[in-house]
């Protein structure tokens, strides 16, 4: 590896924290094909860790967007491992308003899935949490329900996780139609 100076590095000086308003899911078993990272010996530092080419779903399968309320989502990354087995904790929360039987229909049919998640933040990088050895995973519903006066918030927060050798960026197409079944 050929370290180079970082500079500060915020595209036409934009640098706004949060997730944007709607991320993408998936089943991790309909996943035909992951993305990989470059593996140019020619890459620019840093470059190594873009996954550039697309996610792709088996025949008669995509994936989906979930709304999230503005200013109610984040990505945080942790750092986790002994010595010598340092890894990441991703962990995606995201906030989406109301109780509509399709948002408890999706708690109930992911609460022990496997799945894929991409999550575009607001300056437009994204970053994908489950890879060909591991899912991401539903892990808690946090502040969710009624609230508890007539101005309180109601809806269902959601809580995902995966754990990731390395980090990423996703610079590649979310497939939000069903492939083809020949």
């Amino acid at each position: 590896m050929d370290f180079v100076d970082i500079d500060k590095t915020l595209p036409g000086g934009g640098n706004l924290g949060g997730i944007a308003q709607f991320i993408y899911f998936g089943l991790w078993r309909d996943v035909q094909t992951w993305p990989s990272p470059s593996q140019s010996s020619t890459t620019d530092f840093g470059d190594d860790f873009n996954l550039s080419t697309d996610i792709a779903m088996k025949p008669g399968k995509r994936m989906y967007s979930l709304y999230t309320t503005e200013d109610a989502a984040k990505l945080d990354i942790a750092t986790i491992g002994e010595e010598g087995g340092k890894g990441f904790q991703l962990t995606l929360n995201v906030y989406s308003p109301g109780l509509s039987t399709k948002l408890m229909g999706f708690i109930n049919g992911v609460k022990n899935e496997d799945l894929v998640l991409v999550a575009p933040d607001n300056n437009g990088q994204m970053y994908i949490l489950g890879d060909a050895l591991r899912s991401a995973k539903f892990s808690t519903s946090e502040g969710s329900g009624t609230g508890t006066t007539t101005e309180g918030r109601r809806g269902i927060g959601l809580t995902f996780t995966f754990t990731s050798p390395h980090l990423y960026q996703y610079t590649g197409s979310v497939p939000l139609t069903t492939t083809i079944v020949t």
